[in-house]
C-alpha cells in the first residue's frame, strides 16, 4: 500500500510530530511505502510578511496545490492520504485536490481547532480547547479563517480520534459520528528493564514548558516537597521559569533526544503530567505506561479516559497544587502500592498501546476507506 503522509510541523517539536513519525516507521516496518509530505514553520516563516500570507491563506493554499501536484508527479497516486496537521501551511485545500483525484482521505483529529468556532469569546471552559499563541481573541479569528471552507471536512472519508471523551467533544455538531473511530497513539516497546520505585530516584516532567501543560503549578508544588525533579523540554516559558527558579531541587534538562527522554523516565520515581487543557492523547503517558513508570496526572478531559486512578496512574485535581502535593506524599508512602499500579499500566500498554496492536488498528481504518471509496 502506497500512503501519503500529510503534516505541518510547529516551532516545538511535539507529540502530533511523534505520532507522525511512529506511525511512518511502523508503517515502512510493516512493508508498506510512506512518502511524508511535510512543511515546516521553522523552514518557511521567516518573516512578518511570510506570516501574513500564510494566515491569507489558512482556509485555502493554491501553493499547497502546486506542492502536491508536482509531488504526485514524482511519486505516483498513493492508494491512500492520511492527514495529521494543515495549519497553518497546508490548509483545507490538500482535502479538495485529494477529493478531486478520488483518493481516499483519512485525517487525525491531534488537537481541537475544528471546533474552536463553536465556542464563546466568554465561554468559561474555552481555555481548555487550547489557544493559538495564547490568545482567546487570536483563536477566535483563526477559527474563522480556518472555517471558511469548512465544506471540505465533507471530503474526509473517516477521521480518527483518541479516546472516548475526544470522540463525544467531536460529535457534537462537528464531525458525524458515523465518521470518527477511536484509535489511540502508541509506542514502539523498548529492552528497558521495569524497576520497583524504590530502585529509582527523582521525579520527572516531560512535556512542553508553556502555560496549559501546567508548568507553573507543578513548579509552586515542588516548593513544598522535598524531592528533586527533573524537567525535560523547550517552550515559550521556558527561559522565564529558570530566570525565576530559586529551587535548587528542580533541574531544567532542555530538548533532549528521544532515546534519553526514555531512559530518564524509566530511571524516574515517577512522571507528573499536571496539565490543564483538556489534551487529546498524550505521547508522554505512554512512554510513562511502556518505561514501568508510574504516571501522576491531572484529572482532565481525555486523560480521565486513559488513567484509571490508583490502578494504572494517580490522578490529582487539575491546578490544584495542595492536592498534587497530598499525592506526591501518598506515593512516596506508599511504594508497594505503586508498584503494583506501574505494572497495571506496563500491562495496558502490551495490550492496548503496542505497536502490533495499533498496526491492526490503522490498517483496517485504511482499508475500510479504500474499499468504501471504490
Amino acid at each position: 500500500m502506497k500512503i501519503y503522509q500529510i503534516h505541518n510541523k510547529y516551532k516545538f517539536f511535539g507529540g502530533e510530530d511523534s505520532v507522525v513519525d511512529e506511525e511512518a516507521k511502523l508503517l515502512k516496518l510493516n512493508n508498506h511505502e510512506v512518502i511524508q509530505l511535510i512543511r515546516d514553520n521553522s523552514k518557511e516563516l521567516f518573516s512578518l510578511k511570510d506570516k501574513f500570507y500564510a494566515l491569507k491563506n489558512t482556509s485555502y493554499s493554491k501553493d499547497s496545490i502546486k506542492i502536491l501536484d508536482t509531488e504526485i508527479l514524482k511519486n505516483g497516486v498513493p492508494d491512500i492520504v492520511h492527514v495529521h496537521n494543515i495549519f497553518p501551511l497546508w490548509s483545507n485545500s490538500v482535502f479538495d485536490f485529494f477529493y478531486k483525484k478520488k483518493i481516499p482521505i483519512i485525517m487525525t483529529l491531534h488537537n481541537y481547532r475544528l471546533i474552536w468556532e463553536k465556542l464563546s469569546l466568554f465561554d468559561k471552559d474555552r481555555d481548555k480547547y487550547g489557544y493559538f499563541k495564547d490568545s482567546n481573541i487570536k483563536s477566535f479569528i483563526i477559527s474563522k479563517l480556518i472555517n471558511k471552507r469548512k465544506d471540505l471536512l465533507k471530503t474526509i472519508t473517516k477521521f480518527i480520534t483518541h479516546t472516548d471523551f475526544t470522540k463525544q467533544v467531536f460529535s457534537q455538531g462537528v464531525i458525524p459520528k458515523d465518521k470518527l473511530v477511536i484509535k489511540p497513539n502508541f509506542l514502539s516497546s523498548t529492552e528497558n528493564k521495569i524497576k520497583s520505585i524504590l530502585k529509582k530516584k527523582n521525579a520527572i516532567f516531560a512535556s512542553r514548558i508553556s502555560r496549559e501543560k501546567g508548568i507553573l503549578t507543578l513548579i509552586k508544588a515542588f516548593n513544598e516537597i522535598d524531592i528533586e525533579l527533573d524537567v525535560l523540554g523547550d517552550g515559550p516559558l521556558l527561559n522565564k521559569i529558570k530566570k525565576d527558579n530559586i529551587n535548587d531541587n528542580i533541574k531544567f534538562h532542555g530538548s533532549l533526544s528521544r532515546d534519553k527522554v526514555s531512559k530518564l523516565i524509566n530511571n524516574s520515581k515517577f512522571l507528573i503530567f499536571p496539565s490543564e487543557w483538556y489534551e487529546s492523547f498524550p505521547m508522554t503517558i505512554l512512554e510513562a505506561f511502556r518505561e514501568g513508570t508510574l504516571i501522576l496526572a491531572s484529572n482532565i478531559g481525555s486523560i480521565k479516559s486513559i488513567i484509571k486512578d490508583k490502578h494504572n496512574g494517580i490522578l490529582f485535581e487539575h491546578g490544584n497544587i495542595l492536592d498534587l502535593v497530598n499525592k506526591v506524599k501518598w506515593i512516596l508512602n506508599n511504594p508497594k502500592e505503586c508498584d503494583q499500579i506501574s505494572l497495571n499500566a506496563n500491562n495496558d500498554f502490551k495490550s492496548k498501546y503496542s505497536s502490533d496492536v495499533n498496526y491492526k488498528q490503522l490498517i483496517n481504518i485504511y482499508n475500510e476507506a479504500i474499499s468504501k471509496t471504490k
